[in-house]
């Protein structure tokens, strides 16, 4: 293999390695979105804003809004990335909207991009449906919700006058496939929310060459929601996570303040440390803007300052 495909692979695994120091394959969950990344990924018994379909798609059935976000990232800010003369640099980009208020269920739409400048991108288009089982069996109990994804996944690399002749990219050199994800939300109690979630139910082949499937993932977490202490609203949280058989956990609480206009939160998990917050900057009852940023700190990579996300939100 090439000196120049051995390297794109090494940064992409590197890139990857977010959840567990073991690089896994193609379309690793990075967890999208900034005010999840915050609570050190515990979102999946949350998920209750337009962050909600790549974490929870149940989640989206909850909302009483409509609302759009948009996040941009940095990744491992410090690492001095090459590839031949070009520097690399690692971001990530989402987009989500969605539109809970249609009495058939709730609807959104999302699109989640890792990009390598100069090699290789990822792009994952996303369809969400969600509904509350109550609505259509009154006399169920306790709440429960339930969503599903569509998926769209491709990756594609960028190639040189080196690699193009490489057998790996003898068919070309990008490959999509499609998949599906499902979720539930139950509400034992009116705080305590509990969430399961199965992605990438087919298991698509996205290899070029050879076979490479991306594995199934299961997802499962707890929270404790609007813990009234006075002027402070909290909410604890705590996730569990598989996939190709490397398990990892994530802790998270998120605090409002100020009649929620100020949202600050932390998080831990097997890798990382991260802190964020939100600020409501634009507040009525038909609309509402807010901007969210969180910094995360990897654990095992010793070089790196860190990684930022910042979002853009909008509800109406």
């Amino acid at each position: 293999m090439k000196k120049y495909t051995l390297i794109t692979l090494t940064i992409i695994a590197m890139a990857l390695t977010i959840n567990t120091f073991t690089a896994q394959a193609a379309f690793k969950d990075t967890g999208w979105g900034t005010r999840p990344a915050g609570m050190g990924g515990a979102f999946v018994a949350v998920a209750n804003d337009s962050n909600a379909p790549l974490w929870n798609p149940a989640g989206i059935a909850q909302m009483k809004n409509a609302e759009g976000s948009f996040m941009y990232s940095t990744y491992y800010n410090g690492l001095d990335l090459k590839a031949g003369n070009d520097t690399v640099s690692l971001g990530f980009n989402y987009l989500s909207f969605v539109y809970p208020k249609s009495s058939i269920g709730a609807f959104g739409v999302s699109w989640a991009n890792f990009t390598a400048s100069n090699l290789y991108k990822e792009d994952t288009y996303v369809i969400t449906y969600a509904k509350r089982l109550n609505d259509w069996f009154p006399g169920l109990t306790p709440k429960v919700y339930v969503g599903v994804n569509l998926k769209s996944m491709g990756h594609a690399y960028t190639l040189d006058d080196y690699a193009k002749d490489d057998p790996v990219f003898a068919s070309g050199n990008s490959k999509s496939a499609f998949s599906a994800d499902i979720g539930t939300l139950i509400k034992p109690y009116d705080k305590i929310c509990i969430g399961l979630v199965a992605k990438n139910l087919t298991q698509p082949d996205v290899g070029l060459k050879d076979t490479d499937k991306v594995p199934m993932e299961i997802l499962a977490g707890v929270a404790y929601r609007n813990i009234n202490l006075g002027n402070t609203i909290l909410t604890p949280a705590a996730d569990f996570s598989m996939r190709d058989g490397v398990s990892t956990y994530h802790l998270g609480l998120e605090s409002w303040l100020f009649g929620k206009s100020l949202g600050l939160r932390a998080g831990f998990n097997s890798t990382e440390a991260t802190f964020g917050f939100s600020f409501d900057g634009l507040r009525s009852q038909a609309l509402g803007l807010n901007i969210d940023y969180s910094f995360i700190m990897p654990l095992q990579i010793a070089s790196s300052s860190g990684s930022h996300r910042v979002s853009l939100g909008i509800w109406f």
